[in-house]
Order: structure tokens, then sequence, then C-alpha cells
């Protein structure tokens, strides 16, 4: 027997059979369902609502198809959205039922959770008939009037049809106004209390913790620990606060949000004298935020840093982008409702080779640092890392490694800006440099004391190597695999770094590039500072941006735009969403072949910042790029084959210092032990296909120009790849003979002056000041490690004519 409420502001309990009222009124309500439809459908065409579907042909044309409900249609709750690896594999769903406890009557809630849901949702719900043509035509004008609807239109009906029925929620005229119809049909199949029930079962109330929430009875019970019948005023408003907008409204990230929307609940309630005004004082004065519980930490999908922070917000991005949905609120409460299937790049053996790496914590041992908090106790960071795995030929992302443990670190640190450091450098400096002809792996850099002059009040830049000394004269090749600081600064002084970042726009890495948070990376004032050169940027990159570009390098010089969503379809196999990666030719193939020839020495020369990677992996052609931050407070390693790019950052969240030696080496422990299975199926035992129009000549390692037999006595002959056209044709200018005399322990000049027998013969290293890059910002004087070996410039002081000028004479 079924009890009506007189007023909804009474705790009158409706006890029902819940489904046998509705399964009565389905029979014989066809008749009065279609008036009704007709009456409504047709009163809103005439008040606007409908805008161009006032036609009542059109509308009947909307309404062909129409989807048949029941009582049964809202007991099904959803189908969860699978995702699949690039071979077809399981990776997880998203599933909303194992957070879902129904109810099976509103009697299994409390009565203030009622009234709260009508006064924030649905003012009208008691008496409408399933829809609201006054609030409907309000939120119209609204729309017509400033483009955005600032009341709401849609009833607790309505929102309920269109979680059930429509758990794509696609905005089309179409999808709307069988909504609309919709609703009015389960206002006549169904009792209110029967929909307010299912409602409550169906409402999405956001994420918490580790659980994605669906439903009253779940959200009591995480927020409160609390049946939902036994839920006091301020906590049952503090509840009906959050599937207005879940994200915002989220009691655990933004819990002053939730609060200002429990109070404007209560004013509601008040107004519409649901409650008293001695329970609405008593309530508004709880503290209600002192009752929450923690959120839980259990219940993790398989794969966590993958499936939440990776594959979760780019499926969001993709269902907007494609206009499947209006928002990321929308998309998001559909996914455990869908039954979307979601193919993805990612590679679920690499994945979980990558995942078994990173969570060993045996290599982590001992790194874990204590760092004190603003109020004086004491917090401990971890040893952090992240890592992206993809593939040059697609773009496609076939592993992350978003850090170590998802219930200790929830940071996914493979999307994070950290400044790069030196890994920059072949994608701002040396890649752009010798694309445009401004240097060649053989050109002699000079990396010496260096002063920059502040202007605009800025002050003077004076930049040093992460070395205590500074090397003088040494060819790109070895700058770039020592990660010498002054040379790539002064590559890019010339260069100019809008000519440098129109480069990394390029690659992934222009101004507009966000984190999958949309956290901004690289900005506009990076190419204000020549730091950049260094990785000195502002906010940084993450490691799949770094990752990304380098991909590039390792492919002809051609950029793949990263992408880790590759298909969508709905539950009837309908693609809503195809991936479209963005191509850019950034360097020409000679210019990548000959940045990645540079770099194989950065992993296989003695002299290289990776040898720990080239003696795990012997003989192999691999090249990549270390990069460290300022007194170690980032780690950097990007490595490339012909196949793939992997790049790791290692560091700690509060940015402490990592510590030198194994702990700092440890970046190269985990790149070995992640790639050794990969590339152990993937042999890189093959050369780099060398472009036509690369040409090889041995050099003078101190001038870069062809050898003379002097070439030897301070550096080496190397032979060194060049685009056609621009190796050179000079011989050996910096390597010279020189007469000379000692006087006092100072080296001059030997002049016609000086006695015979006092007449030395040396070779010295003689800079070739118009060839050096920069040399008006190089200190006059300033002490490298070639200052010893510089011939003398000062003829002796008892005068004459100088004997012989600093040159090597072929004949």
């Amino acid at each position: 027997m079924k009890k009506r409420r007189d007023r909804v502001g009474q705790e009158t309990i409706v006890v029902r059979n819940p489904r046998e009222t509705a399964r009565k009124r389905e029979q014989g309500t066809s008749s009065r369902f279609w008036k009704a439809i007709r009456v409504s459908l047709f009163s809103l065409g005439s008040l606007g609502v409908l805008g161009g579907a006032a036609g009542a042909g059109y509308v009947a044309s909307l309404l062909k198809g129409l989807p048949k409900v029941n009582a049964a249609t809202f007991v099904n709750n959803s189908a969860a959205s699978v995702v699949y690896d690039r071979n077809g594999r399981l990776i997880g769903r998203f599933t909303g039922d194992g957070d879902r406890q129904p109810i099976t009557s509103i009697s299994q809630v409390s009565p203030y959770l009622v009234n709260a849901f009508v006064a924030a949702e649905d003012k009208t719900f008691f008496t409408n008939i399933g829809i609201n043509p006054l609030s409907m035509a309000r939120a119209l004008v609204q729309d017509l009037a400033g483009h955005s609807i600032e009341s709401g239109a849609s009833t607790i009906t309505q929102q309920t049809v269109k979680l059930a029925v429509f758990p794509e929620q696609q905005r089309t005229m179409r999808r709307k106004i069988q909504e609309i119809a919709l609703a009015i049909e389960v206002n006549h199949v169904l009792t209110k209390d029967e929909i307010l029930t299912d409602y409550m079962n169906w409402v999405y109330m956001g994420r918490m913790g580790t659980d994605t929430v669906y439903g009253v009875k779940r959200a009591s019970e995480i927020l409160f620990g609390k049946n939902p019948k036994d839920l006091n005023l301020p906590e049952a408003a503090f509840l009906a606060a959050l599937p207005n907008n879940p994200s915002y409204f989220s009691p655990y990230e933004f819990p002053e949000h939730t609060l200002q929307r429990q109070h404007y609940i209560l004013d509601q309630m008040l107004a519409d004298k649901l409650i008293r005004h001695a329970e609405y004082e008593q309530a508004y004065h709880y503290d209600v935020l002192k009752h929450i519980h923690p959120a839980p930490e259990s219940g993790l999908p398989a794969h966590p840093y993958l499936m939440l922070d990776e594959i979760k917000p780019r499926v969001i991005q993709a269902l907007v982008q494609a206009g499947v949905y209006e928002n990321a609120v929308q998309a998001e409460s559909a996914l455990p409702v869908a039954g979307l299937k979601i193919y993805t790049t990612i590679d679920l053996t690499k994945q979980n080779e990558v995942e078994q790496v990173l969570s060993n914590d045996a290599l982590f041992a001992g790194t874990d640092k204590t760092y004190r908090l603003a109020n004086g106790k004491t917090a401990t960071d971890l040893y952090e890392a992240g890592f992206t795995l993809i593939d040059n030929q697609t773009g496609g992302i076939l592993a992350i490694g978003g850090g170590r443990n998802y219930l200790k670190d929830a940071i996914d640190h493979a999307d994070i800006p950290r400044q790069p450091g030196s890994s920059i450098k072949p994608l701002l400096d040396y890649g752009p440099a010798i694309d445009r002809g401004l240097i060649t792996a053989g050109t002699v850099l000079y990396d010496a004391p260096t002063l920059f002059p502040g202007s605009g009040g800025e002050p003077a830049y004076e930049p040093h190597d992460d070395e205590p000394d500074f090397a003088g004269l040494l060819s790109a090749r070895q700058a770039l695999y020592e990660s010498r600081n002054v040379p790539a600064i002064d590559i890019l002084a010339e260069l100019t770094p809008q000519v440098g970042f129109s480069y990394l726009s390029q690659m992934g890495l222009g101004t507009k590039a966000k984190t999958l948070d949309g956290e901004p990376t690289i900005v506009a004032d990076d190419e204000n500072h020549l730091a950049s050169a260094i990785g000195g940027l502002d906010n940084g990159a993450t490691v799949e941006q770094m990752t990304s570009a380098y991909t590039t390098l390792a492919n002809q010089g051609v950029w793949h735009e990263s992408y880790m969503i590759s298909q969508i379809e709905d539950n009837t196999g309908r693609v809503l969403y195809q991936a479209d990666p963005e191509t850019h030719q950034v360097f020409s193939p000679a210019t990548a072949y000959i940045v990645t020839d540079m770099l194989h020495d950065v992993l296989y020369h003695a002299g290289g910042t990776a040898t720990m990677i080239g003696a795990h992996f012997p003989g192999q052609y691999i090249s990549g790029k270390t990069g460290t931050t300022d007194s170690l407070g980032d780690g950097w390693f990007i490595g490339y084959t012909q196949q793939y790019t992997a790049g790791i950052w290692m560091g700690y969240n509060n940015h402490e210092l990592i510590s030198p030696g194994a702990e700092y080496n440890l970046k190269f422990t985990l790149w070995n032990d992640i790639m050794t299975p990969i590339l152990a199926a993937s042999l890189t035992k093959h050369p780099w296909p060398k472009p036509a129009n690369v040409v090889t000549k041995a050099v003078s390692s101190t001038s870069g120009l062809l050898p003379t037999p002097l070439s030897t006595a301070h550096g080496e002959i190397t032979t060194e790849p060049f685009v056609q056209g621009t190796e050179p044709t000079q011989y050996d200018d910096v390597d010279v003979e020189v007469k000379y005399v000692v006087i006092r322990g100072k080296k001059y000049l030997a002049t016609t002056h000086t006695p015979p027998s006092e007449v030395r013969t040396g070779v010295f290293i003689k800079l070739p000041a118009t060839r050096i890059l920069d040399w008006e910002h190089k200190i006059r004087g300033g002490m490298t490690d070639d200052t010893p070996y510089l011939a003398p410039t000062a003829p002796d002081p008892r005068g004459g004519t100088v004997l012989d000028a600093a040159v090597y004479r072929l004949s």
C-alpha cells in the first residue's frame, strides 16, 4: 500500500514493492503518454525552447527510434568502459558498479537528503510532468543572452533518463528532444519515489581517493561512515552538493567549494520551507568538514598511473574534442556507464616490464629523504622516477612509468614539468644550429669564461660548466658528449633563442604545451633567457614531452605527435573518436643523422656522460643525452634506437638534491633494466641509415679543419660527418709552429734581436678568434685548459722584427 506525502518536509516514509506499481502503471498508459508528449513538446516549441524544432513534423521525425523505457531500464545499472592495448589485450575497465551500492527505496535514505536534492536540483520535482517548461525557457533565454546557462534546465527525471538511457550524453537536438519525451513517459511509468530512488542510484558523486563513486549510499559511507538513512541535515546538504560538478565540488580536493554549495542548498531549503530556521542555523554552523572520513586508499585498478592519470584524462579530452560530450564532467561521468571500447597504443608486455622495475623497492634502498614542513614537522620524500617509451615511426606511447607506488605517491611523474637540464641541448641548440648551417659536428667551440652584460635592469649572466674547469677549444661533438654548458649557450646566443624555440615548437614543445592536467610547461618567457640553452626553463617539460621530441632525431628528422588513445567506440561499435596525430619535418634527414651520430658518443665514448648505458649494451646503435639541473635537483636520460625512444626523469617532489654517485646513477640502472628485455626483442646492431648527402672527412679536433702534421700536438684527428658542401677545405691553422724566447719565465715571440742561442721552436695553439662563436662575450685572458699551450702574442721586449708568424706552412 502506498502512502503519499502531503508535504515533502514531513518525514513520511513510503513503503512499496519497488517495481510492482511501475509494472502495473506501464499498462494502459500509451494514449495518455503520447497525448502528453504532443501537448508538452508542441507547447515547448511555441515557447521557443526547442528553437528550430518547433514544427510538429520536425519534432515527430526526431522522435523516431525513441528508445523504450520501463522499470527494468533503471535497474540495469551501466556497462563499464573497457580499455585495450595495441594488441587487443585487456588493460582495465572504468567501472562504477563496484562502488555503487543501490538502494531499493527512498525509505533507505534520510528525508533531509531527499529534500536537499529537490531543493538543489529540481524544486518542482513532486509536481512537474517530468520536465519543467518554464526552467527550460529561462535556460534558453540565458543561453541566447549570455551564451551560458546560469540556472539548471533539467529536472531530476531528465537527469535520471540521461544517466540511464543516454550514458553518452551527446549534445544534439535529437538527443535532447528524446530525453524530454522519455522524461515525460518515465513520469507516467514510475512513481516520483521510484524516480528519485533511481536517480540516487545512478548519480555520479565524483572521485573519492582511489574510488570512482556512483550513488548516494556508497558516497555516504565513504564521506561520513554512515548509512544514508542516518545522515543529519548538514551532512545531507553536503552530500547533495556533489553531483552538480563532482570535480569542482570534490570534498577531498576542494572542500571549500563543497561547503559553499552546501550553504547554497541550505538557503534553498529554508526558502522552500523544507526546514525550520532553527534547523538552518544549526546546520549552517555545523563543522561538517571535521566529520569527513579519510578518502579510501584501496580499490585501485591495475596499472593505476596508466589508467587514472594517463588514459582517463586523454579519453575525456578526446570525447569532448570529438563533440560526444559537452564538457569534461559529462565525459568523466559516462566512463563507468557508457560501455565504451577504448583502444590504446600501449604494449601491455612492455608496460608490465616498466612497472616491475619501478616498483622494485630494493633498487631504491636508502634513497628516501626527510624534509621539514612549514609547521616544523618533518615528512618523507620518495626518490621518484617518471618514464615514457614511444614508437618512433608512429608517435604511439608504448608504456609509461608514473612512479614507484600509487598509494604512497599518486603523482604521475611522467607528466609533471621539471627543468630538463642538458637534455634540451640537442633539440634547442645543436640540432637547429646544424640544420641552419651555423655549425658542424667538427666545428670548434671555445669553452672559456664568458660574460653577458645585463640589460634593462637584469644582472649580468656568467655561465659555468658543471665541471670545475673550462676545456678551451673543443669540437661540437666533444662539447655535446661531455655536456659542456658554455658552448651550448654560445650556440644559442648566435642562433638566437627565437630560432631555437621555433624548432622546439615543431616537436610539441611550443608555448601552448601543457600537461594532461592543463599545467603549462614551455612558456613565452623562456625565449628571453640564454639559460634556456642548458635547460633553465621557467617551468620545464615533462618526460613524455621530451621523449616525444627526441623521436624526431630517431626518425630522420620527422616528428610524429605522441598519442596514447588510438580509437574509441560506443557499445554498438560506432567509432566516436579516431586519433589523427600531427606530423612535422623538423630537421633534415642529414641533420638528424649527424646529431644522432654525435649523441652515440654520449654512451660509447670514454668521456661521455652515459657510459653506464653504453657498457650495458656494448656494440649497439643507441644514442641519447643526459640532463642534470643545478646542484643535482633533477636527473634525466633520454635514449633512442631506430625503433624506440625511452626517456627517464628522476628526482624528488620537494626538490631535495640527488646524492652524487650511486643515487645519481640510478637513472642509468633503471633505464638499463627496463630496456634490456625490450631491446633483446629488437636488436640494435644495424647502423643508422646514412643519407646520401652526408659525407665524412678527417679533421683536426682543435680546429675543425683539414689536418696537418701538427694537428696531433694538442688534439687528435677525427672523422666527422658533414652535410655535403659544409665539409672543410682549409687546413688546420690552430696547431702552429712558433719560434719563441723565454725571458724571466715568460714566453715571447722571437725577433731579429733575439740572440740565436735563445731562440726555441715549439708547437702552440693559436686561438681562431674570427671563427669562435660568441667571441665578443669571452672574457679576455680567461683561464682554460688550453691556456698553458697558447702561442705567445707579444714580441721579444728587446725589439726587432718577429721571426716567424704563428702559422703552419704546407711547403
